[in-house]
């Protein structure tokens, strides 16, 4: 491919497995993570560039250890290196696929080779050589050429007779395959059929299976078969959306915050103290810094066997004096959670405070000022001027998604994506660094919690258990583990991811960003010690759209106010309400969506972590019926765009 995809689409949407169409039309499928950082020789032959294998290491403790792999590996980039050939002219090997062509005027079916760079051109008058449509693929992963001496019968040796007839009707009836030889012939009607059960989400039924036509077990991305396969092969076209659901996984680097955990440990000691700490103040102002540290040390010193240094216990009190932080220490939840929630739970911890720029020259948060009539129901705006998102491909799926895209880590990404899989110590994963910026928005637990209290009837008849229960099945929505999830998580859950998307659509006319660009992160937890109800926006872009300030500038409260108010009122009615606010159980393709459509608060699916489920905008505004349960429906009272 050359230079034609771009680092970042590597990962996603053009990872291993995945079809890409090259600039002149033909379709491609990127091989697997044995055929990476090679180049060719001068006889044309392939060689695997070892230096660019050691060269190319990115470092995520954290990523890590939840998926069992030792290192990362950024793709490689085809450019050229002066000082170090070994890294010049690095390419990802691609296969021709699908391998079947044909005839632009005569319709004859050709088969190529997964290693065909070039097809002969054929004379003047005798049309060209077009990929066909149709191919094959099976929910474990698998795809292959579309079966088409199979599907209709045709036993004769070779490919000569193959005739494929498409007039371009509205259905399969128009599309019919023959061989000229033995003259059997066979429409590709029924050929796409396929079955679903959902409630196992497996396929249970196709139209190739009816045809008595196995799933061979093909992964041409790694260059052979895999053998036997005892899913049902299904037809589908190769540019359907279904066909490559890739797997990726980011984390937000975290600092080491050692000093800072302890700054916030020291507030929250003066802050539970009820003592008037203004004798500290004047001290300060009037230069006497040792008799303000003895003050100070007297109240800590009950708190602590060693006293923490001198300029952590000034730090903590000069910014607690300011006003500069809102933020609590360190949470620990009081019931088990999955890896996945402990995970993001690790990011909320250092995203709530304040990390300075002697502290990491790749994470910065400053806090801002809650605008005052805000303050009833948000608890933090912190500015997030600078972040590290390194994400991580590890896989990928077909037809249906898997309800915990973790399992069986890391052996199954390594089956899938190399060939000759590597030693455990050895075993790496393609990934990516990109820099960028965000907002850190946290909502009040009292406010929530009174919500909760007040609407509960309303809550409850909206949120009803089977629709909670389809929420708790996925795993993206990072669930609790206690069995019988409460419709107090769902409702925390819609109202902090719907609010998310409702900022990120107004965003997009007020930042300078596209949609696109901005991503989210959502922190929710009903733990009763330690809960969350936080998000983040944030960009996090390769290029230089991620680090153009326009995002961290709108968390100043004279510019945050005005846009979430706008935000809100935009979001408290849709164009097409009052059919996308009524309860008809669930919609979306997961069924775990209220009040949402693309009218309102869906977003570009590389926006939105969960690909848009999990979302209901009565949570937020109310319903046509209902106005006043939103949990911000009074900030839409009086106020017009």
């Amino acid at each position: 491919m050359a230079s034609e995809i771009r680092l970042g689409q590597l990962i996603a949407p053009f990872g291993p497995g995945s079809i890409y169409t090259d600039k002149n039309g033909v379709p491609n499928i990127i091989c697997g993570l044995d055929f990476w950082y090679r180049k060719t020789d001068e006889r044309g032959q392939w060689q695997v560039g070892e230096t660019a294998l050691r060269k190319h290491v990115i470092d995520e403790p954290r990523l890590s250890a939840l998926l069992n792999v030792p290192q990362f590996r950024q793709p490689p980039q085809y450019c050229s290196d002066d000082q170090n050939p070994d890294l010049s002219y690095l390419q990802v090997q691609t296969h021709r696929f699908p391998t079947w062509y044909v005839n632009s005027i005569s319709g004859k079916l050709r088969r190529f080779s997964l290693n065909t760079e070039k097809l002969a051109p054929l004379e003047k008058g005798q049309g060209r050589w077009r990929p066909v449509r149709f191919i094959s693929v099976c929910a474990h992963g698998h795809i292959t050429d579309f079966p088409w001496k199979q599907w209709f019968g045709c036993v004769c040796p070779g490919d000569e007779g193959l005739v494929l007839n498409d007039s371009g009707g509205p259905d399969l009836r128009s599309v019919k395959v023959s061989c000229k030889t033995c003259l059997k012939s066979k429409t590709l009607a029924g050929a796409m059929f396929m079955e679903r059960d959902l409630t196992n989400d497996t396929i249970i039924a196709s139209g190739l299976g009816n045809a008595n036509i196995t799933c061979g077990g093909d992964r041409p991305w790694l260059g052979r078969t895999a053998g036997t396969c005892t899913e049902h092969p299904v037809a589908v076209l190769v540019n359907q959306s279904n066909i490559y659901f890739g797997k990726t996984i980011s984390s937000i680097y975290l600092p080491d915050l050692a000093g800072q955990r302890e700054i916030v440990d020291i507030q929250e000691i003066l802050r539970q103290q009820d003592l008037d700490l203004t004798t500290v103040k004047i001290f300060l102002k009037m230069g006497r810094r040792p008799n303000a540290l003895e003050m100070l040390r007297e109240i800590l010193k009950p708190h602590y066997t060693v006293l923490p240094e001198d300029d952590a216990i000034l730090k903590a009190f000069e910014s607690l004096s300011q006003g500069i932080t809102a933020t609590t220490g360190t949470l620990k939840p009081v019931s088990h959670e999955s890896e996945s929630l402990m995970f993001r739970r690790a990011e909320y911890n250092v995203l709530r405070n304040e990390v300075g720029p002697g502290k990491s020259s790749e994470l910065r948060v400053i806090p801002s000022q809650v605008p005052a009539t805000f303050t009833s129901w948000l608890g933090t705006v912190n500015l997030v001027e600078r972040l590290r998102e390194t994400r991580v491909f590890y896989g990928f799926e077909r037809l249906v998604r898997s309800k915990d895209p973790l399992e069986g880590m890391p052996s199954s990404a390594m089956g899938q994506l190399f060939l000759h899989p590597p030693e455990p110590e050895y075993q790496w994963l393609p990934a990516i660094k990109n820099y960028g910026e965000g907002l850190f928005i946290e909502l009040r637990e009292e406010a929530i919690s009174d919500w909760l209290h007040r609407d509960a009837d309303w809550l409850q008849k909206r949120l009803g258990q089977g629709f909670v229960d389809r929420m708790a099945n996925e795993t993206w929505l990072l669930p609790p583990l206690s069995k019988g999830c409460t419709w107090q998580w769902a409702a925390r859950y819609l109202l902090v991811h719907t609010l998310a998307h409702i900022l990120i659509n107004q965003l997009v006319f007020e930042c300078g960003y596209s949609s696109a660009s901005l991503k989210e992160r959502i922190f929710v937890s009903n733990d009763d010690g330690a809960p969350m109800a936080s998000f983040l926006i944030y960009t996090a872009a390769g290029d230089s759209e991620g680090s153009l300030g326009g995002l961290v500038r709108l968390g100043r409260p004279e510019l945050f106010e005005p846009m979430v108010r706008r935000a809100v009122s935009r979001a408290s009615w849709c164009s097409a309400d009052p059919v996308c606010s009524e309860d008809l159980g669930g919609n979306g393709s997961r069924q775990v969506n209220k009040a949402a459509c693309h009218a309102c608060v869906l977003l570009p699916e590389t926006a939105c972590e969960t690909i848009n489920s999990g979302l209901d905008r009565a949570m937020v505004v109310g319903t046509p019926e209902a106005p006043q349960a939103g949990f911000l429906s009074d900030l839409i009272q009086g106020f017009a765009i």
